[in-house]
């Protein structure tokens, strides 16, 4: 919107001698469209800005397919200023293991800086120390490897496109479709951290009504089935996670749940917008087709009653007789048998 009435206001005024040699044309016309596209364009700033929407959320502030989903750690950091902040890229942890490994199994919270992680953790085995070991992968003495933060970016975008090269790509986000990736086995995201277990994945879709908007997008579907190839139930539902939880487990529980919500890092915005697709996929959710507008009732024909004229002007009696007809004309049936009708007789002779 911005991009767009920027456009609009620079060709006003570069081109408005130009434009003021067409015939009829109001300069005044011009003045005010231009004002009216600002203005609306601040507007829906304005809205974005207000209600339960942070001012941290990034919303609309797309982000190279390498960087999306990289999270900046720094709750130990900050206090000594020699330590960079971690920089925890999400895309080459989720070619190999699956959100539950991480989230549940390890305890990492949805929000980032919310789990303790310190260095003496690490090392005891917990959080990232129990795949940086040397064995899994790269040890914890490879400091510069994850405390990044402010230092220029070692890995380029044609690597990471190389190293996603071959997985069904998307639109958005990392411009991978992890969903189909895992289906179509490109990538193996196993469900624990040891490579143990399995998830049970659950084939239910919930339908969710936002016809109380009005003008309203299209309903939304909601998979479990996707989520639950990912994630186990306790993520989403029972607060195992999340002490707060993200969704109550009942349905018309989540009354409390809007997009202004969803993009300030709430209910879906936990995980969307943020490290799976983006909100700005909007129809991968808003998936449903419009419901069809109810049909209009039937017209009644009106009712014929005796000596009444109906609705082509012919009274009923009349019409009654018309179909009965002539003996002269038509065949007399008598004991189911068809005789002809009677012969008019012959006018009697003149005397001469």
């Amino acid at each position: 919107m911005n991009v767009r009435g920027g456009r609009f206001w620079l060709f006003c005024a570069s081109e408005r001698s130009e434009v003021s040699k067409l015939k009829g044309f109001n300069k005044k016309v011009l003045v005010f469209a231009g004002v009216a596209v600002i203005a609306g364009a601040a507007v829906c700033a304005l809205a974005f800005a207000q209600g339960d929407v942070s001012a941290g959320t990034g919303f609309k502030k797309l982000k190279p397919a390498g960087a999306y989903g990289a999270t900046v750690i720094d709750r130990n950091t900050k206090e000594h200023k020699s330590v960079k902040p971690v920089i925890f890229p999400h895309w080459p942890h989720r070619v190999t293991y699956s959100c539950k490994a991480c989230h549940t199994d390890l305890g990492f919270a949805f929000s980032a800086n919310s789990a303790d992680i310190k260095h003496s953790a690490l090392e005891a085995g917990k959080y990232c120390g129990k795949c940086h070991n040397n064995k899994t992968s790269f040890g914890l003495s490879e400091c510069d490897r994850c405390h990044l933060h402010g230092v220029k970016a070692g890995v380029t975008s044609k690597k990471i496109e190389d190293a996603l090269a071959g997985l069904p790509p998307d639109d958005f986000g990392n411009k991978v479709n992890w969903v189909s990736a895992l289906r179509d086995g490109k990538i193996k995201a196993v469900a624990t951290p040891d490579g143990t277990g399995e998830l049970s994945p659950l084939d239910l879709d919930v339908e969710m009504a936002v016809t109380k908007f009005s003008p309203h997008p299209p309903d939304v579907l909601f998979p479990h089935k996707a989520h639950t190839e990912q994630l186990d139930c306790t993520a989403c539902h029972t607060g195992a996670v999340d002490p707060s939880g993200v969704f109550i487990p009942q349905k018309g529980a989540n009354t409390g749940m809007n997009m202004m919500k969803i993009i300030s890092g709430q209910y879906c915005g936990t995980c969307h917008g943020k490290v799976s697709f983006p909100l700005e996929d909007c129809f991968r959710c808003h998936s449903m087709p419009p419901p069809k507008p109810p049909e209009p009732p039937k017209k009644e024909e009106p009712k014929k009653e005796d000596g009444k004229t109906d609705k082509d002007g012919i009274k009923k009696d009349e019409a009654d007789k018309d179909k009965a007809g002539s003996p002269a004309k038509d065949a007399v049936k008598q004991d189911g048998a068809v005789k002809d009708a009677p012969k008019p007789s012959a006018p009697p002779e003149q005397k001469k």
